[in-house]
């Protein structure tokens, strides 16, 4: 690979605006002559993130240590894949002309080749779209998009195309204008037949696939004829297009992933462009069965979180499964946004009232190891054996995910869906943790045992470990929660008598397993008021919601749209926006 002269990367390490960098992806304030917020590399509320004054050419966090320079972000946060390709990333960004050192002919020849590979795809790319909106015969594709929701403007802001009949309609103009037949074939756009050159994508609509700067790298391409073996085609695997490594659609999603803290992921190109449509524009596609790790690592650096948005069928969730382990190790948070059966989000954009419940769907968010639990409970069967299986698969997804509050909500969730016994409630904590439970989680064998917990119930019960262990701050954060928040009586009685002041030791006896529950989940770590008040927010939402359609049923738009503002207030607070 040819190499960059030194001056050039030392023009461009200093016309490369820091600031404008991170502003792409971090709210940053000045606090006298440093400009702070909250770091992008880590989870936290209080900003610890800043540039360091007075060039701010650096960066750095006092909460986690991360530091750098603008060629250190553009390979954390913007997706470079080596020195070199943030040094290039930056040059096009800031207008610098880079230099090259004396090189081999060969060295030479190789970077002239990715250049007009490069170019030859963003020029098939323009092909493609212009030919979608002047070609009689791609009046067809024109009208499955209309029919899939997917607006004009949206297909031209995501460059969809069509690819023409006739063999070599594309390969032919390529030619005229000065690229050869192996060009062509190493692009992935044509295939060499007896010397000449066959189009590789006829009769299809076209969806440019890009890279982290929004270089197109290759295309997936869906056919409209029902006799086509397949669906969709992807460009041919190669060193410049390895689908596994890349996601469709987050250069366009990166900045509202930045500012939103969290970018969904669905199955395919047109369930991007249906969350598009609803408004949620940090949405991409993993263009297969499930994430990888590569695709995971990518769009950890667009937000902290991600949330899957698969089929409800046992594909989809054999898919989520799969991402969660892939995503083991990675400093990840991941969620899901459970879908309706029998939907996807490529059917849910032709009319606004579709659009709109869309988008409350992608809004509504759960862990994803709940999800993934409750799921493979619910599809466990009643046999023993069924059960025992289900209790293996869980325990390898639990084993592999760091101590933590949700890990032991997991196995408590696991333990009551597939109703185990108390022996195998023990096994099953063995397993995860590879040790024996401490006696002050494991309740006397003479309580009554508790039952099982739902996602619904499990948000409740966090609420209410964090009201036993915070005793001085709850009555003050949840002075005005309403209790009808909460579904299960117990928990409600359980809340009122925390917020009086009643100690555990003195609750009814038909609340004694809950109250040792919660006594226990309170002693493990340190826990803050911040805390609380997010726990008490996803209680309330699903309340919220609900009075929403009642209020609309009753025609009461104004109080509709009060408690509406509200629910996005909440729902920015949990995002962890100001």
């Amino acid at each position: 690979m040819p190499l960059i002269s030194q001056e050039s990367i030392r023009e461009v390490l200093a016309t490369a605006d820091l600031v404008e960098l991170v502003r792409g992806s971090v709210t940053l304030k000045r606090a006298g002559a440093r400009w702070q917020g909250r770091c992008p590399f880590h989870d936290e509320r209080t900003p610890s993130f800043s540039l360091i004054p007075p060039e701010n050419t650096r960066y750095y966090c006092h909460g986690c240590g991360a530091s750098g320079d603008a060629v250190n972000w553009m390979q954390e946060r913007e997706g470079a894949a080596s020195f070199v390709d943030a040094i290039e990333a930056l040059a096009e960004r800031f207008g610098v002309a880079l230099r090259y050192e004396q090189t081999s002919p060969e060295e030479e020849a190789s970077r002239q080749a990715a250049t007009r590979r490069q170019e030859l795809l963003e020029r098939a790319a323009a092909f493609y779209s212009a030919y979608l909106w002047r070609a009689d015969e791609a009046a067809p594709a024109r009208e499955y998009l209309a029919a899939r929701g997917i607006s004009e403007e949206l297909a031209r802001r995501f460059a969809i195309g069509y690819s023409p009949s006739g063999g070599s309609v594309l390969s032919g103009r390529a030619l005229k204008l000065g690229f050869s037949r192996e060009q062509l074939a190493e692009s992935g756009l044509a295939r060499l037949r007896g010397g000449q050159a066959i189009d590789f994508f006829q009769r299809r609509i076209m969806f440019p696939i890009s890279d982290a700067r929004a270089r197109v790298i290759g295309f997936g391409a869906r056919t409209l004829d029902p006799n086509d073996r397949a669906k969709y085609v992807n460009s041919p695997e190669g060193p410049h297009f390895k689908k596994r490594e890349v996601l469709f659609g987050l250069a366009q999603a990166r900045p509202a992933a930045a500012k939103a803290g969290w970018l969904v992921v669905v199955e395919g190109y047109t369930d991007v462009m249906a969350m598009v449509a609803a408004g949620i524009e940090q949405t991409v596609a993993c263009m297969g069965t499930a994430l990888t790790t590569e695709q995971l690592r990518s769009a950890g650096r667009a937000a902290p979180e991600v949330r899957l948005c698969f089929d409800a069928d046992s594909a989809g969730q054999n898919a989520a499964w799969r991402s969660a382990e892939a995503a083991r190790g990675l400093p990840l948070r991941l969620s899901a946004i459970p879908l309706p059966p029998g939907r996807d989000p490529g059917d849910m954009a032709r009319s606004d009232a579709d659009l709109a419940e869309l988008r409350r769907i992608g809004e509504s968010v759960e862990p994803l190891v709940t999800f993934l639990i409750a799921s493979r409970a619910s599809r466990s069967g009643a046999s023993p054996a069924d059960r025992d299986q289900a209790r293996q698969e869980i325990t390898d997804l639990l084993r592999g995910l760091p101590d933590s509050v949700e890990k032991d909500e997991g196995v408590r969730l696991a333990a009551g869906l597939l109703q185990l016994s108390r022996g195998m409630q023990e096994r099953l904590w063995q397993d995860v943790y590879g040790r024996s439970r401490t006696a002050n989680r494991v309740p006397d064998d003479s309580a009554p045992r508790l039952a099982a917990l739902s996602p619904e119930v499990a948000r409740e019960r966090r609420l209410l470990t964090l009201a036993v262990a915070l005793p001085e701050a709850a009555p003050q954060v949840l002075a005005e929660f309403p209790l009808e928040a909460m579904r299960d009586q117990n928990h409600r009685q359980a809340l009122a008598l925390i917020l009086v002041g009643d100690p555990l030791e003195a609750w009814p006896a038909d609340l004694a397993a809950l109250g040792s529950a919660l006594q226990a989940g309170a002693a493990s770590g340190e826990h803050t008021p911040a805390e609380l008040q997010e726990a008490s927010y996803r209680v309330q939402l699903p309340l919220l919601e609900a009075r929403v359609g009642e209020l609309r049923r009753r025609g009461d738009d104004e109080a509709a749209f009060r408690a509406i503002d509200l629910i996005q207030r909440i729902r920015t607070v949990l995002r962890g926006d100001d």
